[in-house]
């Protein structure tokens, strides 16, 4: 009895078919734990062990993926403790509480042991540390980047003018640029750009000394155009060495005040509260108009904190 299942056309065809169907199960799977590629700002980070999938979720080695974002990383029976800046973790294998910056919270799946290693949900290392985290299955990557620095309030920040003023010239709402520059700038904030503008301004006149008082509106962080609202006072004003405010400075400052603090506020044009405090500078009895040259070191604190991009 002659059957079809035996033609060679028919096993050619059935091979193709089982073929098709491998190749297309093996593409719709998700990645196995040996291919996931773990990348750490950009760049590929090695682990103690390769992240694995369990009850539908996927873990990944604490120890290696918190050290990587800067956290300090502590076991001790059973209790694993991070710390990373003002920022603490606290997690227990085998339990789904964890404690994260004092405030209990719950993780989606208990950690566990492989070895020597804990192995703690993916999830978790964007609760605790505010990274951001986005995993693709198909390709088996998995794309960390640290959570955006905060630059606290009270921070100094070291800029140089990059707009020359003049008390005989300038205007209320003259744009002012500043570049920040120098030592002990807060991380990550060298070579930013902060723009402000004029706010007070008082030419030389009979019985009038004259004066100028800058603030700031938005800052610009490095290799950025977006700028960013910044609430800032103006500390200090140094005057550079040979210009006509540092000569008057040489002596009795004879009634003149470099960078005096009035610490009021004044509305910006983004609507909300900039700090417009120092940057008076007062010149001598002499009436005379004075300028502010490019290249004058400003000092700013900063009244409200900084969150970066």
């Amino acid at each position: 009895m002659f059957s079809l299942l035996a033609t060679p056309m028919y096993r050619r065809i059935a091979l193709i078919f089982m073929g098709v169907t491998i190749a297309y199960n093996a593409y719709m799977m998700p990645a196995t734990a040996s291919t996931y590629q773990v990348m750490l700002n950009g760049l590929n980070l090695a682990l103690s062990q390769a992240p694995i999938m369990r009850g539908g979720r996927l873990f990944v080695p604490m120890r290696s993926i918190f050290q990587g974002l800067n956290a300090g990383v502590a076991y001790y029976n059973g209790t694993i403790n991070a710390t990373a800046g003002d920022n603490t973790v606290q997690v227990k294998v085998g339990s789904n509480e964890a404690v994260v910056d004092g405030r209990q919270t719950f993780l989606d799946a208990a950690p566990f042991i492989i070895g020597s290693t804990a192995m703690v949900p993916l999830r978790f290392v964007s609760e605790a540390l505010g990274a951001t985290v986005n995993y693709d299955s198909q390709a088996g990557t998995i794309a960390i980047a640290a959570a955006k620095p905060l630059i606290p309030t009270g921070s100094v920040i070291n800029a140089t003018l990059e707009t020359a003023l003049d008390t005989g010239s300038a205007y209320i709402g003259e744009p002012v640029k500043l570049n920040v520059s120098g030592q002990n700038n807060p991380a990550g904030l060298d070579g930013a750009t902060i723009l402000g503008k004029v706010v007070e301004v008082q030419a030389a006149a009979q019985g009038t000394n004259p004066s100028i008082q800058i603030g700031v509106d938005t800052i610009a962080p490095p290799a950025s155009t977006d700028p960013l609202p910044i609430d800032a006072k103006v500390l200090k004003v140094d005057p550079v060495s040979g210009s006509v405010i540092a000569k008057e400075a040489e002596g009795t400052l004879a009634g003149m005040l470099v960078g005096n603090y009035v610490g009021k506020h004044m509305e910006s044009n983004q609507g909300g509260l900039i700090g417009a405090v120092g940057g008076y500078l007062y010149a001598s009895n002499s009436k005379a108009n004075f300028s502010v040259p490019s290249g004058t070191p400003v000092s700013l604190e900063l009244n409200n904190a900084l969150q970066m991009p």
